[in-house]
């Protein structure tokens, strides 16, 4: 059984929740909008691993609605819930990591409704960035065509994408990986702005994308340009 209040709490701290109040609204959206992509039988079996505060929101009629996207279900959380888009996303993964660490099998079960749905369920390494630190948190992405993104490549060391998706693989030794994480994290909180990290040993892969939007934007260039520059800090003092 999961526990109510550290769902809240948790979910709360990873997306930089206004209030309480927004974060139960969050979390309750999340709930939903997962809910309405299983079958009966499936929203039961996740009802009954909810705490009773949210049974009801697992608890729906009607067939499952397929979800066409992993963008397009943290949009609906956020018409739902009234967040931003970018929290949406925080408060997504919050929940569904939460789901995944206390009843894998229902979390598998929940993986295969959605697409991407494994990726959604990684819990979240950063959070964003903190209210009153004079970064702005509500940025207007722009959409990148695949001629531009080639351009930008260009100027891109170790990176490689479409329009979907950039990525570049680190490799450095076993202790130069946490301080370019750490270097990293800085860079995503300064941005309000994270990518999705995966470690091997010691090659650490980055790929970025605007969650919201599905698509590559100028906001992920930055943080490319970002990246490397970390890198470049962290080999030059390894």
């Amino acid at each position: 059984m999961i526990d109510y209040s550290t769902l809240i709490q948790t979910a709360g701290a990873r997306a930089n929740a206004a209030d309480s109040n927004e974060a139960r609204q969050a979390v309750e959206a999340v709930v939903t909008v997962v809910a309405l992509a299983l079958d009966d039988d499936e929203r039961g079996r996740l009802a009954d691993v909810l705490p009773g505060a949210l049974r009801g929101a697992a608890a729906l009629p009607g067939p499952a609605t397929p979800v066409a996207s992993s963008a397009a279900l943290v949009r609906t959380v956020s018409e739902r819930s009234g967040c931003p888009a970018e929290r949406a996303r925080f408060y997504t993964q919050a929940v569904l990591a939460t789901v995944a660490d206390a009843e894998p099998e229902v979390a598998e079960l929940i993986a295969r409704r959605l697409p991407d749905g494994h990726d959604l369920f990684s819990p979240i390494d950063q959070g964003v960035t903190a209210r009153g630190s004079g970064v702005p948190t509500r940025q207007s992405p722009r959409i990148l065509d695949r001629d531009e993104i080639a351009r930008q490549l260009d100027g891109l060391t170790g990176w490689e994408g479409d329009e979907l998706r950039l990525r570049r693989t680190v490799v450095l030794p076993p202790d130069r990986v946490r301080p370019l994480r750490d270097a990293v994290g800085r860079v995503e909180r300064e941005l309000d702005h994270h990518a999705r990290v995966t470690q091997d040993q010691g090659a650490v892969t980055f790929e970025v994308w605007t969650h919201s939007l599905d698509r590559v934007t100028d906001m992920d260039v930055e943080l490319a340009r970002r990246i490397n520059r970390a890198v470049e800090e962290i080999g030059a003092s390894g």
